[in-house]
């Protein structure tokens, strides 16, 4: 049970930071960051063993560029976010996922069509918090984001291909302040025999 353990603390302590500054923890790298990322990405399940899931971290210019953009798409009462996660964060990781396999999945599995661009955002959003509660016990800070449509128009096709659909952007830097105390409901797991 102690690995059992482990991991479900780590998903405890899992939070939405939003006070981060633009740096990583001392003597942590970006290479850290990206061997994280590629190992969840590649280890994450999905239908079929499609592997569909893909993700591109920016960091520097190139995350301030991309937020900069998203600030000029959205409505001005919805720019809030965008402009602390540009001028606050250190880097921001891009999850997407990879539409032709989702269609070719589709042609091959007819009697399952429908259900693939669900199955495609179960994969992602299991790559998704993983890699959020990994970034966390590396001591950074994240949060999650969903402006998809407004990233998909402002990227270029290097960061995010035609093909691809935008999933969410993991926005992370060092954290500032600790989080707020999360509250629960009351939501029992019953066993039914």
């Amino acid at each position: 049970m102690s690995k059992v353990n482990q991991f479900l603390d780590a998903i405890t302590a899992r939070r939405t930071i939003y006070s981060l500054k633009p740096s990583l923890p001392e003597g942590l790298s970006i290479e850290d960051v990206q061997k994280v990322v590629q190992k969840i990405v590649k280890e994450t399940p999905s239908a079929f063993n499609s592997q569909i899931n893909r993700a591109v971290i920016l960091t520097g210019q190139a995350h301030k560029d991309l937020w900069s953009k998203v600030i000029e798409g959205v409505d001005g009462n919805f720019a809030k976010r965008p402009i602390s996660v540009r001028d606050e964060a250190f880097g921001t990781v891009l999850f997407m996922v990879n539409d032709e396999k989702t269609s070719e999945l589709q042609g091959q599995f007819p009697a399952w069509a429908s259900a693939f661009n669900q199955f495609a955002d179960h994969s992602s959003g299991a790559a998704q918090i993983s890699t959020w509660t990994a970034l966390e016990l590396l001591g950074l800070g994240a949060h999650l984001q969903h402006f998809n449509g407004f990233v998909k128009a402002s990227a270029s096709d290097d960061i995010v291909p035609k093909h691809y659909s935008v999933q969410a952007q993991l926005v992370f830097g060092a954290p500032v302040e600790a989080p707020q105390p999360k509250t629960y409901i009351d939501n029992e797991i019953k066993v039914i025999s």
